[in-house]
C-alpha cells in the first residue's frame, strides 16, 4: 500500500511540473502577446508569486525526499567453518512466524530481533486461542523457536526470546462431558 501511494504522490508531482512548465512555455510564445501581458499582471500580485514558488519548491523537495526513502537491510552475520554468512532480519524473522504457525493455538504471529552484545534477542507478539494454558504454550513456543533458528539457520547465539500475549482471541472450545451426553 505505501508503494501504490508513493507512486501516485510521484505521478502527481511530475504531472505538476510538467503541467506548469508546459503552461509557461506557451504563455511565452511570441504569437500569445494577450496572454503575456495577463500574466504578466497576475505575477504582480505576491501570493500568486509566493504561492507557485511554495508549489516548485514543495514538488522538487517532495520528489527528492520520495527518491530518498531506501531502507537499509540489515544482516545479522556469524562466522561458519569457510568464512561468514549473513542472514537478513527479514528473512529471519519471517523464518520465526513460520515457526510459531505451526501451533494451532496462535492465531497471529509477529517477531522483532535485537543484536545485543550478548547475542540475538527476539521478541515475539501473539496472539493466542482462548483456552489454552498461556504459560505453558509460551514455553513450547520459545523452546521450538530456539531450536528452529538454532537448526536451520546456524545462529547459537539467542540471548533472550520475550513472547508478549497481545490479545486472547475466540470463544474457548468446551469439552463436551460424556454423562451430559447421555442425558
Amino acid at each position: 500500500m505505501k508503494a501504490r501511494s508513493g507512486r501516485l504522490g510521484d505521478f502527481v508531482m511530475t504531472l505538476l511540473l510538467l503541467l506548469m512548465g508546459g503552461g509557461l512555455l506557451y504563455c511565452s510564445h511570441p504569437s500569445m502577446k494577450e496572454n503575456r501581458e495577463i500574466i504578466g499582471e497576475a505575477v504582480k500580485l505576491w501570493f500568486v508569486c509566493a504561492g507557485l514558488g511554495t508549489v516548485l519548491i514543495l514538488s522538487v523537495v517532495l520528489r527528492w525526499v520520495g527518491g530518498c526513502r531506501r531502507k537499509r537491510e540489515h544482516f545479522i552475520d556469524f562466522p561458519s567453518e569457510e568464512g561468514s554468512v549473513g542472514i537478513s532480519t527479514r528473512a529471519i524473522q519471517d523464518f520465526i512466524e513460520r515457526v510459531g504457525r505451526e501451533f494451532a493455538a496462535i492465531k497471529s504471529i509477529e517477531s522483532r530481533l535485537d543484536q545485543g552484545r550478548e547475542g540475538l534477542d527476539i521478541a515475539i507478539h501473539v496472539k493466542v486461542q482462548s483456552g489454552n494454558k498461556i504459560p505453558e504454550l509460551s514455553q513450547v513456543l520459545r523452546r521450538r523457536v530456539r531450536e528452529s533458528v538454532r537448526e536451520s539457520l546456524g545462529i547459537e547465539e539467542i540471548h533472550n526470546i520475550t513472547i508478549r500475549v497481545q490479545e486472547i482471541v475466540g470463544e474457548p472450545v468446551r469439552k463436551t462431558d460424556p454423562v451430559e451426553d447421555d442425558l
